[in-house]
C-alpha cells in the first residue's frame, strides 16, 4: 500500500528477542489499548523489511528470508499528528521497558520504529519531533 496524504505508514521493528511473532503480537494487543489510537482509522500490517534495510545481513541473505525480520506496519489514515507520534513513542518505550524486565536469557529486546525504510531505536536518547520523541513518564525516569 503506498503512502500518500490520506494513508501514512510507521515502521515498527522488534529485534533480539527468541520468539519475534509472539512479541509483534503483544505490541500490537498493547498499542490497540492506547486511546489516541483508537480515535483514528488505522489498520495493521506486517511486511518484509525493506531490501537494504539494516538487518545485520550485510545484503549477504535477502532480508525477507531470514526468520523474524518482519516489521509491523501501522498505517493511519490522516495527517500523523503530534499526539499520535508523542503517544506512540511513549507506548512503545514503556513496552521495551516492560519486555526487557521480562526478557528470557540470552535476549536483547529493541524495538525501533520511522516512516518507510528508516527506523531508529526506541528508548535511546530520541531527537525531537521523530516518532520515537515524547514526553511524560513512562517508568523510565
Amino acid at each position: 500500500m503506498p503512502e500518500s496524504a490520506d494513508r501514512q505508514e510507521i515502521r515498527i521493528r522488534v529485534t533480539g528477542t527468541n520468539n519475534p511473532q509472539q512479541d509483534i503480537d503483544d505490541l500490537r494487543a498493547w498499542l490497540e489499548r492506547e486511546p489516541w489510537l483508537s480515535r483514528r482509522e488505522h489498520s495493521w500490517e506486517q511486511r518484509p523489511r525493506p531490501a537494504g534495510a539494516d538487518d545485520g545481513t550485510d545484503g549477504a541473505e535477502p532480508a525477507d528470508m531470514a526468520v523474524g525480520v518482519d516489521d509491523l506496519i501501522l498505517v493511519i489514515v490522516g495527517a500523523v499528528a503530534t499526539e499520535l507520534t508523542k503517544g506512540l513513542g511513549i507506548a512503545l518505550r514503556e513496552w521495551l521497558r516492560r519486555r526487557k524486565e521480562e526478557r528470557a536469557e540470552g535476549e536483547a529486546p529493541a524495538v525501533d520504529v520511522g516512516a518507510g525504510g528508516e527506523v531508529r531505536a526506541v528508548g535511546e536518547s530520541p531527537e525531537p519531533g521523530s516518532p520515537a520523541h515524547g514526553s511524560g513518564s513512562t517508568g523510565e525516569d
